[in-house]
């Protein structure tokens, strides 16, 4: 039996609450995964720190400042003056065949 391990920045089990899962799939019709979740907080964190200052240094101050933050897919966006997302979870996805079909998902474990 094979058994693979993945680090994950996003899984939709892991945040059931948040809009962004349903508005996501039924906006595109398809499932969504982390690498559309955190293109949304990307681009969510320009937007409202675009809106603070429009310019390029401006928008580089707003995002390192302190009191930045905005609500994301991954939960609430703030950054650390190195620029590294501050309370950014990382999320172990096990990859699980689908009983019954030759279809694979990933799958969190439980911490």
């Amino acid at each position: 039996m094979c058994f693979s391990l993945l680090a994950a920045p996003w899984h939709p089990a892991a945040f059931p609450n948040n809009p962004f899962l349903k508005n996501s799939q039924k906006l595109w019709r398809g499932r969504v995964n982390w690498r559309t979740a955190t293109s949304y907080d990307a681009t969510k964190a320009i937007i409202a720190s675009l809106q603070q200052n429009s310019t390029r240094e401006g928008l580089q101050q707003v995002l390192h400042s302190p009191s930045f933050s905005v609500d994301g897919a991954t939960g609430k966006i703030q950054f650390a003056q190195s620029g590294d997302r501050i309370n950014n979870d990382i999320f172990l996805v096990k990859i699980q065949q689908i009983p019954g079909t030759d279809k694979y998902e990933f799958k969190p474990i439980q911490r």
